[in-house]
Order: structure tokens, then sequence, then C-alpha cells
């Protein structure tokens, strides 16, 4: 308890300053992958406190990782601080953002990525005070909500040498669970066809709108038959120029969310002979 108490200690005597970062990040709103302001205050904060700090990981400009101590256990805590499009807010419980159409915060990341990181600067200064050995990490993840710039980082071995890495996320109640997150697969549809002029030669035009249209449709017609815990949400992101031109491009962007990776595989699989479906009857690649 004596360790559990002085991280306690050190989290109460800095409260004001966590939440001046959660506000910075709040305030900053950046989209996954350009998370370059609120990434940067947060290594910085690392190394004020003696971590080593490596940045650009994985790749990824606003990736980051913070190292203090030395030996085993080797001990990761995870912080995200990336927003979403479209929903930049004040602070108050009604709308009314800080820039029209901006980005903002709606799942509570410039919490995640302040509380992650106090809770790893809180856990080093223990360790010190107790005279332990243990090296903290500090893993800076970005995109989580549209890039999943955790899997960038997995697959390059970031995480490989710790024991655990511990993650959480803003709600309601403070609370530890065993329940896991959805596997999820994120994947852009493009569909081509063949531009015409859409009153005089439609004929001669292979709409790829309509094929977007009609995989959307047989997709939704699938829900039905689907595990009642799946998640399935797309957007169309390219649906052409304007009415008079059928257009020869289209695009549609889905997520495929199930509890379990087999669970989505099926699911995914499926997607795929309906979106080969809509190119068949559209006449569209």
């Amino acid at each position: 308890m004596v360790l559990k108490d002085s991280a306690w200690d050190w989290i109460d005597e800095n409260r004001e300053r966590i939440i001046e970062f959660s506000d910075a990040v709040w305030e900053h709103a950046e989209l996954g992958l350009v998370e370059l302001k609120s990434s940067r205050l947060l290594a910085d904060e690392l190394e004020s406190h003696g971590f080593s700090v490596e940045r650009g990981v994985a790749g990824m400009p606003s990736a980051f990782m913070g190292v203090w101590g030395r030996g085993k256990p080797v001990i990761g805590v995870m912080g995200e601080f990336d927003a979403l499009p479209g929903l930049s807010q004040k602070a108050v419980p009604y709308k009314d953002p800080l820039r029209d159409g901006a980005p903002g915060h709606g799942c509570g990341h410039n919490i995640h990525g302040a509380s992650g990181l106090a809770g790893a600067i809180a856990l080093r200064y223990a360790l010190e005070e107790s005279e332990l050995e243990g090296t903290v990490k500090f893993f800076g993840t970005p995109a989580e909500e549209n890039y999943d710039g955790k899997v960038f980082m997995a697959m390059t071995g970031v995480f490989d040498d710790v024991e655990a890495c511990l993650s959480h996320h803003p709600s309601q109640v403070n609370t530890a669970s065993l329940r896991s997150s959805n596997a999820m697969n994120s994947v852009k549809f493009h569909f081509h066809g063949k531009t015409s002029h859409a009153a005089g030669s439609p004929e001669q035009g292979r709409s790829a709108l309509d094929a977007v249209e009609l995989m959307n449709i047989g997709v939704n017609y699938m829900r039905e038959h689907v595990i009642e815990k799946a998640r399935i949400h797309y957007v169309i992101e390219e649906g052409g120029g304007q009415p008079n031109v059928v257009p020869d491009y289209a695009r549609t962007w889905y997520y495929i969310r199930a509890p379990e990776r087999d669970q989505v595989d099926r699911i995914y699989e499926w997607i795929l002979r309906i979106a080969e479906g809509a190119t068949l009857m559209t006449d569209t690649t």
C-alpha cells in the first residue's frame, strides 16, 4: 500500500497541473495522426520528469514513447489524445463550439492522455521513493479514433518488452473491469465506373455511386442476420461532382466491429461478397 499511497499523493499534489494538461489537449482538438501540439505537450512534460522520450515512433509523427527506470518489471501505460471531426466544443453542457466545424473531443481523449501521463509519472516517483527496481514506459498512442495507431506501434515491436501495459478510458465512474474491447476492421471500398452526361447519354455511363448505394443497402439488409453485438458503420467519402454527370468514382468507408476476431472475419467476408454483388449489378469494378 505504501507504493500506491505514494503515487496517489503525487497525483493529489499535482491535481491542478494534470487538469491544465487535459484542458489544453481539449482546446488543441487535433485529428488522428496530426495531434502534433497535443503529443508535444505530453512528451515535453515526460522529459521534464526525467523520462527519456523517443518521438515519431512507428513512423507516426505524433506517436511517442517515454522511458524511466531500469530493470524489471517493465510496466507500460498508454495515453490517447486524438479528437473527432466536427465536434468542437467549449467546456459547457450545451452546444457552443470553440470554432465552427472544427474537431473536438467527443470521447474524452483529452482526459485519457493527461490521466495516463499522470499515472506514469506518479509511478516513477513512487518507485524512486521506495528505492524499487523497475521500468516505467509511457506510450503516446495517436489516431485511436480513425487509423488504429496502436496497431502500427505493436507491429513495429514497441510493446514487446513490457510485462503489462495498462490502459483505461474516461467514464462516469471510477472502476476496474475485465471487459474487453471489440475487434474491428476499418476498410475503404473504391468503386470505378464510366462517366457520361446524365441527361444526354446516360446509357454510356456506369455509376460508381450506384454501386456504393447498392452495397450499403445490401449491408443494411444483412444486419438482421448478424450477432446482436456486431456494429457496422459507414460513410460515403466520395460520390461524384454534380448530378448531371454520371460519377465514375465513388468511395465508402466502413468500420466493422464485434466482440471476437473470428466474428468480425465472418461479417467482413460477407460484406466483401456484397460489394462484389454491387459491382455485378452496376457493371462497375
